[in-house]
């Protein structure tokens, strides 16, 4: 991870402490602090402007490629615009296309140890790393996954998964059995390490992968021992309550996120299955449900939970959550985490009269 100068180390260490640093709106904050620090000029943030369907994603791709958090904006965080492209893939959408182009912008910032950075705009054009990136634990997984199953391992890129893999290495705490969000540091995460199993399964499971990367995959630890980090970290039980005990270590206070989202993770990324994660889909829905598709669980709506719905085989939530997602758009409360979600579910539930 690159070294900061004093006066601004304590922005990069708000924004990774933040309990909701998957929420955007925590994120773009200190953001903006960061670069105030660095002394970058900051564009206004525009509210989203209506969805065009010319294009995927076109109110947040700039022309160079980049992906931004938000729409027309100024700011870059990779976990993100993969983990966006990755649920629009899953969900049945060719993603290739904005895929491509936003692996050959990234790739030149990847660090020679593997990690990505954040990447931020200065001025009308250039585009500079500007601090770590959000969960480079599941960035890096996230990064094959769009390399192996999306663009189909081109060389250049595959090396690039094969740094990132190194990297992961170097993020396990074999004393814990937990994956660390970044290096250096001692804060983990609950919904990190449920992608990262979900993600590892599908790398060893894929034939190219598996071979392109078997010395890498090698050196991470086995599924099992990975869920025993689950139990032993954070207090899941696959048979027990809905929510683990703590969303993170150390643990932080009680919120929609990470606490009461965190079981979806586990539905998204096939952690939890069939008859026992209907089960929980259905207590949580009682829990939570009305109140996060009126929109009043946080400021963000949570697409997340919509895709966990659809797995699920509740169709029905998750055409209720698309149906709001339009006044949600033009309300602002919209980031490309969101989009990723509304282009899959446009297209998995289209022509499904009996949703309307």
């Amino acid at each position: 991870m690159p070294k900061f100068p004093k006066m601004f180390r304590g922005a990069v260490a708000t924004l990774r402490a933040l309990p909701g640093r998957r929420l955007p709106q925590r994120l773009a904050a200190c953001c903006t602090a960061l670069l105030l620090a660095l002394g970058m000029p900051i564009a206004a943030t525009a509210s989203p402007a209506p969805a065009k369907t010319s294009s995927m994603f076109e109110d947040f791709t700039v022309a160079n490629g980049a992906v931004t958090v938000f729409a027309h904006g100024d700011y870059v965080e990779p976990y993100t615009a993969i983990k966006a492209m990755l649920i629009a893939h899953r969900l049945g959408v060719n993603v290739h296309a904005p895929a491509t182009a936003f692996a050959q912008w990234l790739l030149r910032y990847q660090q020679a140890n593997g990690p990505f950075p954040r990447i931020c705009r200065s001025g009308n054009a250039e585009w500079l790393a500007c601090g770590p990136a959000d969960a480079d634990d599941s960035l890096a997984v996230f990064w094959c996954l769009l390399v192996t199953e999306v663009l189909k391992g081109e060389a250049d890129l595959a090396a690039s998964c094969g740094k990132s893999l190194q990297n992961l290495a170097t993020l396990w705490d074999p004393q814990r059995g937990t994956f660390r969000a970044t290096f250096g540091q001692t804060v983990a995460y609950f919904a990190d390490n449920v992608e990262i199993i979900g993600a590892l399964d599908r790398l060893r499971a894929d034939p190219n992968a598996a071979t392109r990367h078997a010395r890498e995959l090698a050196a991470l630890p086995s599924r099992r021992s990975m869920i025993a980090g689950l139990a032993r970290n954070y207090g899941y039980d696959p048979t027990g309550a809905l929510e683990p005990e703590r969303a993170s270590l150390p643990a932080t206070p009680y919120g929609f996120y990470p606490n009461a989202v965190a079981p979806v993770y586990l539905w998204i990324y096939d952690v939890s299955t069939g008859p026992a994660a209907a089960r929980k889909w259905a207590v949580w829905k009682h829990r939570y449900g009305t109140a996060w598709l009126e929109g009043k669980s946080d400021h963000y709506p949570w697409g997340l939970i919509a895709w966990a719905a659809y797995k699920l085989g509740d169709r029905q939530t998750a055409a209720a959550w698309l149906r709001a997602s339009a006044q949600w758009r033009q309300q602002g409360r919209w980031n490309v985490l969101e989009e990723g979600v509304r282009i899959g579910l446009s297209r998995a539930l289209s022509g499904d009269s009996n949703l309307s």
